[in-house]
């Protein structure tokens, strides 16, 4: 009886595991791997298959084909700059409830998940364009409009509110764990605020800041919607650029584009993982 029982559970495990493998292979690991072949194809449209690497040559020696690409990793680093400051800062203020309206503003630090990113685009575009408040408010103190449209700043500022709920959420989560009363005895030991927040505060908080990070920059590096309304043609990130060949039917030279820039975000992720790894077993031997 124990062993027919135990060859149940097995055999609903077995199919289990490859139902949901399949599903995965499917959804997920088919369509990636899929790119990966077509981006060492010489066509897709040839009767042969012909394997080259010609494309991630080309990608490597045209500016106008990598130039799009470090530009979405330089936009990526300063938004994570800007959001491990502002993000922190905001997840501080409403979860210690250090502000007046601190419970709504941490329901509303989540509203650009909600929003489809070119209506976040097309806000920028209204608040900072020719007609927009701000131009106008410049335009009225200094005599001179103050000119943010077409410049790489709109695209990290897109990118910003996009990725704003990350952050936050991360930091918050990691605050709740936080034990006040450690902070306190601190304090109350004599050590200043700022000494209480280096050393015991924020190593603590290493690895929600690692994790925030991680998340705003793979949701930098893969932003489109936004980007793609308030960008121009000089200031093409990789994303757009992969549109752009896919659209003029350089499906080949987009794939290597996407194998190239999933790289890029792995690598990161990896990075920053361990990181987070790091600070958490260093948690563990604190506690």
């Amino acid at each position: 009886m124990a062993e027919t029982s135990k060859g149940i559970a097995f055999g609903g495990r077995l199919a289990m595991t490859v139902l949901v493998w399949l599903l995965f292979a499917i959804l997920v690991l088919g369509p990636l791997l899929t790119i990966v072949v077509i981006s060492f194809a010489k066509s897709v449209f040839a009767d042969e298959w012909e394997f080259t690497a010609e494309w991630y040559i080309e990608l490597f020696s045209d500016p106008a084909l990598y130039g799009p690409l470090f530009r979405s990793l330089e936009v990526a680093v300063i938004v994570v700059a800007i959001q491990v400051v502002l993000g922190s800062l905001v997840a501080f203020s409403t979860v210690r409830d250090r502000i007046m309206g601190a419970k709504l503003l941490d329901a509303m630090s989540n509203i650009t998940i909600a929003l489809p990113s070119v209506v976040v685009g097309l806000s920028l575009l209204a608040f900072y364009g020719g007609v927009g408040p701000v131009q106008t408010l410049t335009r009225f103190l200094f005599e001179e409009p103050f000119a943010l449209t077409w410049t790489l700043w709109i695209v990290v500022f897109a990118h910003v509110m996009e990725t704003f709920p990350y952050m936050v959420r991360s930091m918050g989560t990691g605050l709740l764990k936080l034990n006040p009363q450690i902070e306190s005895a601190a304090r109350s030991l004599g050590a200043r605020r700022f000494t209480v927040f280096r050393t015991i505060t924020l190593p603590q908080l290493r690895p929600s800041v690692v994790a925030g990070a991680v998340l705003v920059f793979s949701r930098s590096i893969a932003e489109f919607g936004a980007t793609i309304v308030v960008v121009s043609a000089v200031l093409r990130t990789a994303p757009i650029k992969i549109y752009a060949e896919a659209e003029a039917g350089s499906l080949e030279l987009a794939s290597a584009y996407s194998v190239v820039l999933m790289l890029f975000s792995f690598i990161a992720y990896v990075i920053m993982s361990r990181g987070l790894l790091e600070g958490e077993k260093r948690q563990e031997i604190q506690g």
